[in-house]
């Protein structure tokens, strides 16, 4: 195969990878943690809280899969002592009817006033347009820094190319603010 070949095959992998996984949970559950200062990944009884705050503990999930939420936002907030929270991620306008579909199990439950229920983005004060533009710089970024970061998929630890534990087992490529925290020896 032809050196332009194989680099035209690459740059189609990769773009499809990046664009992919920017549009992972994971994604926006750094992007959110961040936003409302809360802890990442936190571990319970059977489970890992997508986001815990102060008061909440917060499933993070697609809005067309707004049904796993209910009992994983129950569980996590019994496991924590802390009110249960939902965050539905809508890729469009069209994802309401998942939030309304939401909201109507919750309230023939009688539990609205048990689980707390945000739209991301719109109760997160940005536009689908800005979320889109948000994720196309996250792309490009990926891209330009491919092979000097690698994060840890279990730690969610990010590493450079520099540090011994750059190609760890169950490291994969990253950005250079992907992850769940810098590595202590190099930096990230």
């Amino acid at each position: 195969m032809s050196n332009c070949k194989y680099v035209l095959m690459l740059w189609i992998a990769l773009s499809f990878q990046f664009s992919a996984g920017a549009q992972s949970e994971a994604y926006y559950i750094d992007e959110i943690a961040t936003m409302l200062q809360g802890k990442q990944e936190v571990s319970v009884e059977n489970g890992r809280v997508d986001i815990v705050t102060d008061a909440y503990a917060i499933e993070v999930e697609w809005a067309s899969n707004w049904k796993h939420s209910i009992g994983q936002a129950l569980w996590y907030g019994l496991q924590t002592n802390k009110k249960p929270g939902i965050i539905l991620l809508m890729k469009g306008l069209d994802d309401r009817k998942y939030g309304i579909r939401l909201q109507s199990a919750i309230d023939y439950a009688g539990l609205t006033d048990k689980i707390k229920v945000w739209f991301y983005p719109e109760d997160f004060g940005r536009s689908f347009t800005q979320v889109e533009q948000q994720k196309m710089l996250y792309n490009q970024n990926r891209v330009a820094t491919l092979g000097n970061y690698t994060v840890n998929k279990s730690s969610g630890i990010r590493h450079n190319s520099k540090c011994p534990y750059f190609e760890c087992k169950n490291c994969v490529p990253c950005g250079p603010s992907d992850g769940s925290k810098a590595c202590g020896k190099c930096g990230g």
